[in-house]
């Protein structure tokens, strides 16, 4: 019998690791998951951070462990990897939220900056994901989620080696669902819009104000995003609601390029 709608979106008795989970998208993601049923990894380079939004996850009932890692770093994803499945078991759900932006015109990027890039938004979810397929793959509904952007689907200036280092992300995206998706993985991507993150906005409020209206007037809804509206479509890909989709790349832009 098929399942019910609803519980096509149940996540319990599954594993989750979400990188970057320790602000904006990705914090709201391990959030959305753990309260969906999933036990959570919490990862990031700050710990500490990560460890807060674990707690918050168990204080609701949920189950998460704060792990500290550098996406940008080979040698600390199979810490990470480790750590999820000691701590559950098992792992189901791999999120590759994690990424930097250095937003810079062509002729401002050094070398340092493309290589952050590049090791950060590209290799890293890349190798991480190779690292934890085989307990995707043990899973038997294994799923992989990366989150692209818009800057990586059309040119954008000052955003040259950012929307290159998540067009290369996409490519890779379609390519893992190729390769992983007859091993029983399923690999899709994410492209957010315009969101309300520290990532993003300034500092200062009359520019964040600026900014935000800037950023506004782009989209057909007239308004950017908060990050919590990122985490159904995350629980959408992640969970048995979309079984029959991989290799697929779902647009969340509020109609930025419609």
């Amino acid at each position: 019998m098929t399942a019910k709608l609803p519980e096509r979106f149940d996540l319990s008795g599954r594993a989750a690791i979400v990188t970057g989970a320790n602000r904006g998208i990705g914090r709201a993601i391990a959030l959305g998951l753990a309260e969906a049923g999933a036990a959570v990894a919490v990862a990031a380079r700050q710990g500490e951070l990560c460890e807060s939004v674990a707690k918050e996850i168990v204080a609701n009932g949920g189950r998460a462990i704060g792990v500290s890692f550098d996406l940008a770093d080979p040698d600390t994803h199979a810490g990470l990897v480790d750590a999820a499945v000691d701590a559950f078991g098992r792992l189901d759900i791999l999120v590759n939220n994690g990424a930097i932006l250095k937003p810079h015109f062509i002729e401002k990027l050094t070398l340092d900056e493309l290589d952050q890039l590049q090791h950060t938004n590209v290799r890293g979810p890349v190798l991480l994901s190779r690292l934890a397929l085989p307990h995707l793959e043990a899973s038997g509904r294994g799923a992989i989620v990366n989150l692209a952007a818009v800057a990586g689907h059309q040119p954008m200036k000052g955003l040259g080696a950012y929307g290159a280092s998540k067009a290369a992300l996409i490519s890779w995206t379609r390519v893992m669902a190729q390769e992983w998706t007859p091993r029983g993985v399923r690999v899709n991507g994410l492209t957010p819009g315009s969101v309300a993150t520290d990532m993003i906005l300034p500092q200062d409020p009359k520019k964040r104000e600026s900014f935000e209206k800037d950023m506004a007037a782009q989209n057909l809804l007239g308004r950017i995003a908060d990050p919590s509206e990122m985490v159904a479509p995350v629980l959408f890909l992640a969970s048995d609601a979309s079984s029959f989709m991989t290799g697929q790349i779902l647009v969340v832009d509020g109609g930025l390029m419609a």
